[in-house]
């Protein structure tokens, strides 16, 4: 996907998350272990669930926001949207798991955190912050969960 506007950059991030989770449903019936089973079970919940959150946030952000163009930032974007590899979730323990998934947040949040840094309009740097925000609290919420399935 070629992202040219902030409205591009929600939908990618919202792919992602998609695609996350699609890769997670995907090997959820290969894995063996319970607990790696329980995991990938919340995580596809959540990447869907977030997936949605970022849709809805589309439709509540400011059109001139989202409509604010940000290819020109890519050229020295420390992440490029377009990157991103396949995962495969079939053969590892629950804390490997763990570090691909919040690998893919902090790439997402890694690149609104830069976006945020570029914009100028006050409301496309509202959309972008909020959307910082909700990566941010979305990644602790996702750890903080994971650790009370680890105590199970």
């Amino acid at each position: 996907m070629r992202v040219e506007t902030l409205e591009d950059a929600l939908e990618w991030a919202r792919r992602t998350h998609v695609r996350l989770a699609g890769q997670i449903e995907r090997d959820l019936g290969k894995v063996n272990d319970e607990r790696a089973q329980m995991l990938l079970t919340y995580l596809a919940k959540h990447e869907r669930t977030l997936s949605e959150t970022l849709e809805m946030a589309r439709h509540d952000a400011s059109p001139a926001a989202l409509h604010t163009w940000c290819y020109e930032y890519f050229e020295n974007a420390p992440s490029h949207p377009e990157s991103h590899e396949a995962s495969d979730f079939r053969d590892l323990a629950p804390d490997a798991i763990m570090r691909k998934v919040l690998a893919e947040h902090e790439h997402i949040g890694e690149l609104f955190r830069y976006l945020r840094d570029q914009v100028e309009t006050p409301t496309a740097h509202e959309l972008i912050d909020n959307l910082v925000s909700l990566e941010e609290h979305e990644t602790m919420r996702l750890v903080r969960d994971a650790e009370r399935m680890e105590d199970l």
